[in-house]
């Protein structure tokens, strides 16, 4: 056997072993995170599946991301705030384009600034749920930190002599 083989049999021993905390390029736009969701991109984002049922597609592939760094580590409530304020921001943005869009289209000055005056309170709204997300997209990337610098996360599996 030569070098190489070996090579390829270890670094395909070590990814079997680490798969579970990898997320992984699967070659094809997406990506295999953690051994359980495969994040697949859409015509509007990013999809979460499991391997038996689609769990939310995402605006971006940070909060599809962030969703499995929360639910791998158990933080369901995370997960869960991440998929609604990522749902609630799709559904405010649709709304305020097809409205803009009205309203640039409308033949009247009026007619654009009174739509333009009734959807500020949604822009209001739409930034405010960006910046909640934000933080949530914050708290899983802190915990995907810590979880790679936890002195005691990084000794398990490894054999102490």
């Amino acid at each position: 056997m030569n070098q190489e083989q070996k090579l390829e049999r270890f670094a395909e021993k070590e990814l079997l072993r680490n798969i579970n905390n990898l997320i992984i390029d699967d070659n094809q736009g997406g990506y295999i995170a953690f051994g359980k969701y495969q994040i697949e991109p859409v015509e509007k984002g990013f999809c979460v599946n499991t391997w038996d049922k689609t769990v939310h597609c995402f605006a971006n592939k940070r909060s599809a991301i962030s969703y499995c760094i929360a639910d791998k580590v158990g933080n369901y409530n995370l997960a869960r705030n991440i998929m609604v304020l990522d749902h609630k921001k799709q559904i405010l943005e649709a709304d305020i384009h097809c409205r803009k869009t009205k309203a640039t289209r409308s033949r009247t000055q009026d007619f654009y600034e009174t739509v333009n005056t009734k959807i500020q309170p949604k822009v209001d709204q739409y930034n405010s749920l960006s910046a909640e997300l934000e933080k949530c997209i914050n708290s899983a990337k802190y915990i995907q930190i810590r979880g790679f610098y936890n002195e005691t996360a990084r000794t398990i599996g490894a054999q102490a002599n």
